[in-house]
């Protein structure tokens, strides 16, 4: 059945220290420092998102993945649609990225991510997953910035997870998570997810939020992954019927599917 945030009722805020109690989000330590090492040269060079040329620089590569009797399989796709119900600001139109190689499937970090949040969420075998793994390039000039370019927002899947690889001359860019679009009603206070820890959450029943970051020194990075199920929508740009929480409307002038 569609989820709507009426269905979410007396949410309950969650302290930083206490969201591995709460059951629509939770963190996990998930992967050592040489993993997240191994995962990010697994993904070779990233390629650019055009899209970020209106919020933070960010570079991107992508994959559709599928288990079939415990071994990971790519799906050779280059681009997804999000719908618009999802995000006004950049969906409803194909994106382009640069696919991941081999290697990445083959990087046991990788698989240890993919087969953690299949096992979590129980997802069936043959049934793709869009995993991205993108970098935030902040400088003095774009600190303050949001990341996403979305605000608070869902992404139109029904189960998400994501995994913090690498933070480097940066502070901020917490996570929060909540139950409207206004950020009102608070289920997980903002938290910095550290290094090699994933947050895992349902994307059908509540908002995720990324802070901005503030940079060290002249340039930092946050490299995260980020994996959705299910993913047949993002091929087809079909609204995913278990996911009815909607976005927030931006200005027709800052819509990129209308400069396309």
């Amino acid at each position: 059945m569609p989820c709507s945030p009426a269905l979410i009722t007396a949410p309950k805020t969650i302290p930083s220290n206490e969201i591995s109690k709460n059951d629509l989000a939770f963190t996990m330590p998930l992967l050592d420092k040489v993993e997240a090492h191994q995962l990010i040269s697994s993904c070779g060079e990233l390629g650019p998102d055009p899209s970020s040329d209106y919020f933070t620089t960010r570079t991107k590569n992508i994959a559709y993945v599928l288990c079939l009797n415990g071994e990971w399989f790519q799906i050779r796709a280059h681009f997804f649609i999000q719908p618009q119900q999802y995000n006004d600001f950049s969906g409803g139109y194909k994106r382009c990225y640069r696919e991941m190689p081999s290697e990445f499937l083959d990087c046991q970090a990788t698989k240890k991510v993919l087969n953690a949040f299949k096992r979590t969420y129980k997802i069936p075998d043959n049934e793709p997953i869009l995993v991205q793994v993108q970098q935030s390039h902040v400088t003095p000039d774009n600190e303050g910035q949001c990341l996403t370019g979305q605000g608070i927002h869902t992404d139109g899947a029904d189960r998400a997870i994501l995994v913090c690889l690498k933070r480097n001359n940066i502070e901020g860019a917490k996570n929060a998570i909540y139950a409207d679009l206004e950020g009102k009603q608070a289920i997980v206070n903002p938290f910095v997810l550290e290094e090699g820890h994933a947050m895992l959450w349902h994307d059908n029943q509540v908002f995720h939020h990324v802070q901005p970051a503030q940079s060290v020194e002249k340039e930092g990075t946050r490299t995260v992954l980020i994996a959705h199920y299910p993913a047949i929508h993002y091929l087809t740009g079909t609204i995913n019927p278990n996911n009815a929480l909607g976005t927030s409307t931006v200005d027709e002038h800052q819509r990129l599917r209308d400069k396309i």
